[in-house]
């Protein structure tokens, strides 16, 4: 018997057709997850934030004796790198499209995304039970986009369902074994395992949870396996169900345990014969990184650097948010990320904010420790967590624009020539004068002019005449004035009087 770890090493191996990896694409609410929902019998939806799905998963289904392993893709726009990335490991796309609204802007990206991968893809037209669904205009909206569907003058199959209530599901999944077979797919369960990184994130009780999609050879419990940087050797291995395996082969997604720092979302992974081969392999993989100038934002004049921590549940949330958090920069913003990575808000990430003034902590599906939470207050750290990721991006668009420098503009609102100084110490002056136009009034900013040259400045105090206090003097009229004052200040002086405010 062979042992863990052990794979056979004559190259020759005999290749089987194997299960196909179907990615499912398309709009927010269109019904993805709805529909995954109802193939493997279980609701996702329900237990993500706001009904959304957050992350990619995995799910081997078996239909008509055949296995089919779906990734599951979010749908909302930040997760876009994320749903290219499923694109790019699978071997079919579905792409689902509510009837009842037609094509969306990410239903354009999922389109994209699968020309770009090169990749066949068919088409569910979901929600043809709604009143408003409309199967036709939805076709002739997909033909706009060089989507041309069977019947409409093109070989894209297309699928009219209702994933909530399973009709027309089995002619899907039909329809994607029939384009696995036109695809060809082979692989050998003889050969070492490989394959890629769908997610990882660290566990509180668990540690490092990776997972896998396997597209060629065997894993098994016990195995050593590298990706990137990082081996180990598996400790556990569970199926897409969470039940526990020994070893699992091509076209399934597998979650294992043993790794002590997660590998990168996306990366391949290899089985290696013991220890010595992955460390070798790791070493291989370790590229130096290229040397970059510091990469301090520079801050001009009116811009704003914000130094920035994002703390996520999962690797691939880490990449949603960076995504995310690259579009706020602007001429007035810089973001300085100083650490992105996964787990929850920690001691260390709060020391880490302290060395920056201004720094601010984001959370993605994560937790704040007590201690993080005292240092952050000792600290003056602003940190923030929440469970949808629009939700952190509204904030985070609001925090910095109200941290934003603001400019100061000014409007006259009168003048006045001085006639007479009363009485001038070093903070504080009494005059009179005539108003030479507008109003002047009490509380309102102004500069002395002599000429074209500005003399002082200050803020009127009180304003007089016929020696009763009153609110503000008119144009033609003559008052005597007390202000707080800096400057020089004589008779033949004028006085330009304003308000001042913010603005961007």
């Amino acid at each position: 018997m062979q042992s863990a770890g052990e794979h056979k090493t004559n190259i020759n191996f005999d290749l089987v057709p194997r299960p196909p990896v179907v990615v499912i694409m398309g709009h927010i609410d269109h019904g993805k997850t709805t529909l995954l929902d109802f193939i493997r019998s279980s609701n996702v939806a329900a237990g993500e934030a706001g009904s959304i799905t957050q992350h990619i998963g995995a799910y081997e289904v078996e239909h008509a004796e055949k296995k089919i392993t779906f990734l599951d893709t979010p749908g909302h726009e930040s997760f876009s790198r994320m749903r290219e990335r499923g694109a790019r490991v699978a071997d079919i796309a579905v792409i689902v499209v509510a009837a009842d609204e037609g094509v969306k802007p990410q239903t354009i990206e999922a389109i994209r995304a699968a020309k770009e991968a090169s990749i066949p893809f068919l088409v569910a037209l979901n929600k043809i039970d709604k009143p408003a669904a409309d199967t036709d205009k939805t076709k002739g909206e997909l033909a706009k986009h060089d989507v041309l569907v069977e019947g409409w003058g093109g070989n894209v199959s297309v699928a009219e369902i209702s994933a909530k209530t399973g009709v027309g599901v089995a002619e899907l999944l039909d329809l994607i074994l029939l384009a696995s077979e036109m695809e060809e797919l082979t692989a050998s369960s003889d050969s070492a395992g490989s394959g890629v990184v769908i997610e990882s994130h660290r566990d509180r009780k668990r540690g490092v949870v990776v997972t896998l999609l396997i597209k060629n050879g065997t894993v098994r419990k016990g195995d050593w396996i590298q990706s990137g940087t990082e081996c180990a050797v598996i400790r556990v291995m569970e199926n897409s169900e969470g039940k526990a395996i020994e070893e699992a082969t091509f076209s399934s997604p597998v979650r294992v345990l043993g790794f002590s720092s997660p590998p990168v979302v996306g990366n391949a992974f290899q089985i290696c014969v013991n220890k010595k081969q992955a460390e070798e392999a790791v070493k291989l993989s370790a590229v130096p990184a290229a040397v970059l100038p510091n990469g301090e934002p520079t801050a001009g004049e009116g811009v704003l650097v914000a130094p920035l921590i994002i703390k996520a549940d999962v690797a691939g949330s880490c990449e949603a948010l960076e995504g995310e958090i690259e579009k706020l920069n602007s001429e007035s913003l810089a973001i300085k990320v100083l650490r992105s990575d996964i787990g929850d808000i920690a001691d260390d990430d709060v020391k880490t904010a302290s060395g920056l003034p201004g720094s601010v902590i984001i959370g993605f599906k994560v937790k704040v420790s007590a201690s993080a939470e005292t240092l952050a207050e000792r600290y003056g750290i602003v940190i923030y967590t929440a469970d949808i990721i629009y939700e952190l991006i509204d904030w985070l668009r609001a925090e910095f624009d109200r941290r934003m420098p603001k400019e100061r503009a000014r409007t006259e609102i009168g003048a006045l020539q001085v006639l007479k100084v009363f009485k001038k110490e070093e903070k504080s002056i009494v005059f009179g004068g005539k108003v030479l136009r507008g109003i002047i009034k009490k509380g309102a900013l102004f500069e002395v002019k002599r000429g074209e040259e500005v003399l002082g400045s200050g803020i009127i105090k009180n304003v007089q005449q016929s020696k009763l206090d009153v609110k503000e003097a008119e144009a033609g009229s003559e008052c005597g004035l007390a202000a707080s004052f800096s400057g020089k200040l004589a008779a033949g002086d004028v006085i330009d009087v304003f308000k001042e405010y913010e603005s961007r």
